[in-house]
């Protein structure tokens, strides 16, 4: 656990709170569900999917050296595990998710990315603890880096590092992203968005339903800052586009009412067209401690 302390997303008093905490796909496959697998024989009742090229952190036993004689390049064997959970983390990568809101006119110690990034680790400590697989996906206007999902205890530093080195990218589209990654996941599994959703609801939407098309459980994380809820500024203010860097300077105040009318309606757009395509919406404020936050969504998920 040392070696994880240099890592900035690498918080051990949170984790420490997630202990108890366990994630369950909410569907059936095959007869068995998904996640908090009891079988004996895991990693035994297997059958070879597919190759893919190795990826650090890959168990070395999985390398196939006859595919590395002809190509020189290594790659390993992937293998389907029927009563196994296998998530992968969707995290939004666009300019927007870079917002640092001020408190008392001093900017947050953490940004909307940060916070997310905390999250992508608390949900992979959870899924790694149960012995499930986990795998990670940057985007922005596309799929940026693919960490193929994967149980092996030293994955979470992978996941760790990729986190350290990942860049924003100005531009979003998430419907792209989203159709893209759905095309690439083969086996059903639990998808688990992370995002400030700031694109075309419709088109959003649309692309999500095309995970659930192929049978995968989808939870979608919604951050928010408490500044973008309420637009709690005062006077003349500068607005800034971090996507595009245009802006404007206005007076808070009189944009206010408006703007809480408009960012209700977005969200409840969201939220109901989630549930009427039976995707798990999940409004958090980034005000909210991880633990907390995840405590809700956990309590909630298994009401449901």
């Amino acid at each position: 656990m040392s070696d994880n302390l240099k890592y900035k997303y690498f918080d051990p008093g949170t984790l420490a709170k997630l202990q108890t905490l366990k994630l369950a796909a909410s569907h059936i496959v095959d007869g068995f569900m998904v996640g908090l697998h009891k079988s004996h024989f895991r990693g035994f009742n297997v059958e070879f999917s597919q190759h893919r090229q190795y990826m650090p952190g890959d168990e070395i036993k999985n390398i196939d050296w006859k595919i590395f004689a002809k190509t020189d390049k290594y790659y390993v064997r992937e293998f389907e595990e029927d009563t196994n959970l296998k998530a992968y983390i969707l995290l939004d990568c666009s300019s927007s998710m870079k917002f640092r809101p001020e408190i008392k006119g001093k900017p947050q110690d953490y940004s909307k990315f940060d916070y997310a990034c905390f999250l992508v680790i608390a949900l992979s400590y959870i899924i790694l603890k149960q012995q499930d697989s986990v795998g990670l996906i940057t985007f922005s206007d596309s799929v940026m880096n693919f960490i193929p999902p994967s149980s092996n205890v030293s994955h979470f530093k992978v996941l760790l590092e990729e986190l350290e080195r990942v860049k924003h990218n100005p531009k979003t589209s998430l419907a792209e992203s989203f159709n893209a990654i759905a095309s690439r996941v083969k086996r059903r599994g639990l998808i688990l968005v992370i995002t400030d959703l700031y694109d075309n609801e419709s088109a959003v939407i649309k692309s999500l339903k095309h995970f659930r098309h192929k049978h995968h459980d989808v939870a979608v994380f919604h951050l928010m800052s408490n500044a973008e809820l309420n637009l709690s500024y005062s006077g003349e203010t500068q607005f800034i586009d971090l996507e595009n860097l245009s802006s404007i300077i206005t007076n808070a105040e009189s944009l206010r009412d408006d703007y809480k009318t408009a960012i209700n309606k977005f969200i409840s757009d969201f939220s109901i067209g989630c549930i009427r395509s039976y995707i798990d919406y999940n409004l958090i404020r980034i005000d909210t401690p991880i633990d907390e936050a995840l405590n809700r969504y956990f309590v909630k998920r298994a009401r449901s």
